[in-house]
């Protein structure tokens, strides 16, 4: 290890690995400073119940074209998440509603289209999300719960898109920007059945951790795990980086990809600038939680949905195992739901199988954990138009990158590695346009 580099890259998500990558490739010198003792950020491969499973981060999509870009460049495979069978349920007024398959899935698109009406209207260019400004600005202000109360939609079918958008956002639909669906739905191409599929139905046969693993063994960065850093300080000549226990790295620029909701516990040297405070003190939207529960039997493979005063408001067979099932569940608010109970699970998960019998729960409290603070990127209300762009710009030497600072798929593994290109731009012109090789002093 060096004490010096020419970029140090806090956090090894797929943003920060993506940075380092394009950064080495290029004969810079970089360091990347992981809080955890693991790769991965808000993705984590781990093992449940015999089976490897994702905590975090799962889904990708061909639509989404940074990460499938990945996963050709490295050869990985990709595998299915199983359909929901011959009927598909959903929960309204307290009822359990049942459909045969091929009739949900166009009622549920047909739906889709009512709330995301003017999308492409808003979102001519998915990719630039603000280039129609005014259009964008006009939606801006309202969340997902604001849309739904203007839909003439049947109580049942009302009910279905609530569960649908809050398991989507991880966040109760009151606090979610409409512009988040309006976005996801523009990118899948302005159509429901292509989002679904997009958003959650193709996964990395070998996990995600196979894909930042190979990332992080094609640019060969010096990497440090189980590094939280504590400040960021910045002057003319360089960036000094120093972490919790007192080691201190010098650079010539600096990458944060720590979550949003994080950087409140940085402390930046000058401050950040006024609109990039803001954005860290309201904190993005998610704050929900996804849990894997493994129950009794073989079952046929089922997906239910709930509106958001459900504790778990998506639930889905994800693998059969002899003689048990495991289950994959999403809620809006990780306070409504103990994770570590396994009979709060259980009685969470007979709102959609009344019969199940939940013999063992996993999950990560994405909420509770110091380096993440919520689930996926989901902004509020307001915080596309005043935010996005001022989270992207430049602070001197020091830059932000993460899922949420992404112009596409935000809130995907997608837009981290989408951001980390376009930082890793950034920084090598920054770089190549400097004077001066000489960072200033870190305390090591």
């Amino acid at each position: 290890m060096a004490d010096t580099y020419d970029v140090v890259i806090i956090g090894g998500g797929f943003a920060g690995v993506t940075a380092a990558r394009e950064l080495r490739k290029q004969g810079q010198r970089v360091l990347i400073l992981e809080a955890r003792d693991r790769l991965g950020g808000r993705t984590w491969t781990a093992e449940f119940a015999g089976q490897a499973v994702e905590m975090g981060g799962t889904w990708v999509h061909w639509l989404q074209p940074h990460v499938w870009a990945e996963i050709t460049r490295y050869g990985l495979q990709i595998t299915e998440s199983p359909r929901a069978g011959e009927m598909r349920n959903w929960i309204s007024g307290g009822t359990r509603h049942e459909m045969p398959s091929e009739r949900f899935y166009p009622m549920l698109n047909e739906a889709l289209k009512r709330f995301c009406h003017d999308a492409q209207a808003v979102f001519e260019r998915p990719h630039d999300p603000l280039f129609n400004a005014d259009a964008v600005a006009a939606i801006d202000g309202l969340s997902v719960r604001d849309r739904l109360a203007t839909l003439d939609l049947p109580r049942e079918t009302l009910d279905l898109l609530d569960g649908q958008w809050a398991s989507d956002c991880s966040a109760p639909i009151a606090e979610a920007g409409l512009s988040v669906a309006l976005r996801w739905f523009s990118l899948a191409g302005w159509d429901g059945l292509r989002m679904l599929d997009a958003v959650a139905r193709y996964k990395i046969a070998a996990g995600t951790r196979s894909l930042i693993e190979a990332m992080v063994a094609d640019g060969q960065p010096d990497l440090l795990l189980s590094s939280p850093v504590s400040s960021v300080e910045q002057d003319a000549g360089g960036v000094a980086v120093t972490t919790r226990d007192g080691r201190g790295y010098s650079a010539r620029a600096a990458i944060v990809t720590a979550p949003l909701n994080t950087l409140g516990a940085l402390e930046f040297k000058p401050a950040l600038s006024g609109h990039k405070q803001a954005a860290v003190a309201e904190g993005q939207a998610s704050r929900g939680v996804k849990v894997w529960a493994r129950i009794r039997g073989e079952r046929p493979h089922f997906s239910g949905t709930a509106p958001d005063d459900h504790a778990i408001t998506s639930l889905h067979s994800e693998y059969h195992l002899p003689g048990a099932t495991l289950l994959v569940g999403f809620g809006p608010a990780a306070d409504h739901l103990d994770v570590g109970d396994r009979g709060a699970v259980e009685r969470a998960v007979r709102a959609f199988l009344p019969d199940a019998e939940v013999e063992e729960v996993a999950a990560h409290d994405w909420v509770a954990d110091e380096f993440s603070r919520g689930t996926w990127p989901v902004y509020r209300p307001r915080q596309l138009t005043r935010y996005l762009r001022a989270l992207q710009q430049p602070e001197g030497r020091v830059l932000l990158a993460g899922s949420e600072m992404a112009n596409g798929w935000c809130g995907f593994i997608d837009g981290a590695i989408e951001s980390g290109l376009r930082v890793s731009r950034v920084v090598a012109h920054l770089l190549a346009s400097s004077d001066t090789r000489t960072p200033i002093s870190a305390t090591v």
